[in-house]
């Protein structure tokens, strides 16, 4: 089974979702007309990037609120001291990106129940 199919079922077990579906390369989870969960990953290279996007936020060409990677962000210097570099956890906090260490490494099937542990908590805040 792909791992498309895979998290695709977990996703959906979250009643969060108004739908879950295949856009490319990524898969997208649908929230509302406004918010989304996006996964990206490659199983030849296990690169990632897990992200939700809430289109009402006002930065031109990046509307993600949190989420997940392993780019290194040439240039930043708070992402290559962190201890899990290139891995990181990044937030929103005043209209700044703090970066943080992550415990995602690429293993996306076993790594969807965190992720959905940070993205509800978000969610339900609202």
């Amino acid at each position: 089974m792909s791992w498309h199919r895979k998290v695709k079922e977990k996703l959906k077990k979250y009643n969060v979702f108004k739908e879950v579906s295949v856009i490319g390369a990524k898969i997208r989870g649908v929230i509302d007309e406004n918010r989304f969960l996006e996964i990206y990953f490659d199983p030849n290279t296990k690169s990632y990037s897990y992200g939700l996007v809430d289109l009402r936020l006002p930065y031109p060409g990046d509307r993600r609120v949190l989420g997940w990677d392993d780019y290194p962000h040439e240039g930043v210097e708070e992402i290559g001291k962190l201890r899990s570099y290139p891995h990181h956890f990044q937030h929103r906090k005043d209209d700044e990106w703090v970066f943080q260490e992550s415990p995602m490494r690429g293993d996306i099937v076993n790594e969807v129940d965190k992720i959905m542990k940070v993205v509800l908590k978000y969610v339900t805040k609202k």
